[in-house]
């Protein structure tokens, strides 16, 4: 399901004593840097940054919108990571997401546009429509010659619960930049239980705002959760 608006991502970077089970766990990612020349002749590298299961902590409930696959979207999300993955157990409320960078860009304009194109199973909705993916625009806010930015999907109906390879592009002046690829999959009994309650929506997130030390342009301002120590990113749309 599709988030559309501003989106705070909890990315745990303290030490495996203050990391959930499942996150003291997690597989490398793949973050090799892409070099593409867009269509206007202009040299840009890419790279995804962070990638994985979350869970939904809190959101401002769903919206019609008939851009994503399911007609969908889920409003004011906030996500905190589970685990670093590329392999998403078949849960419902598991979210699927990943952050991407993408450099050098003009700061001006200060947004800039970049499709992401999202590629999954076959999905039969309620109406017995079948869809395959989906396809729209998102605008990035451009900080410090650079673009930080999210997608991802929710697993959030019975029917999204759909296994295989989920590819999303990103897209940046009509060219492909970046690729991330999830593959679900249905968990056994014992990963149910493991999971089913790190994954169960609802938890209010209360935390306070605070810059690293020796802060500078490659770090993130963190949000302190009780003893918990993570990085929030600057607030983007972020669509399924």
């Amino acid at each position: 399901m599709k988030y559309s608006a501003v989106l705070v991502l909890l990315l745990i970077l303290c030490s495996c004593n203050n990391q959930t089970p499942e996150s003291s766990r997690g597989e490398k990612i793949p973050t090799a840097q892409n070099s593409v020349t867009t269509s206007r002749n202009t040299a840009v590298k890419s790279r995804v940054v962070e990638a994985g299961i979350y869970r939904l902590v809190r959101s401002g409930g769903l919206i019609d919108d008939p851009s994503t696959s399911t007609g969908k979207s889920v409003s004011k999300p906030v996500v905190e990571l589970i685990k670093t993955t590329q392999r998403i157990p078949l849960i419902k409320s598991a979210q699927m997401y990943f952050q991407y960078r993408i450099w050098p860009v003009p700061n001006q304009p200060a947004y800039a546009n970049i499709r992401r194109v999202l590629k999954h199973p076959p999905m039969t909705l309620p109406s017995g429509k079948v869809v395959t993916g989906s396809e729209f625009t998102i605008k990035n806010r451009v900080s410090v010659n650079q673009l930080i930015g999210y997608t991802g999907y929710g697993l959030n109906e019975g029917y999204e619960t759909v296994a295989g390879d989920w590819v999303f592009e990103i897209w940046y002046q009509n060219q492909k930049v970046l690729e991330q690829t999830f593959t679900t999959y249905t968990p056994d009994k014992a990963e149910l239980a493991r999971l089913e309650p790190l994954l169960t929506p609802g938890n209010r997130v209360l935390g306070k705002t605070q810059s690293p030390e020796n802060f500078d342009r490659f770090h993130w301002p963190r949000i302190v959760i009780g003893k918990t120590t993570t990085t929030t990113k600057q607030p983007t749309e972020l669509h399924n």
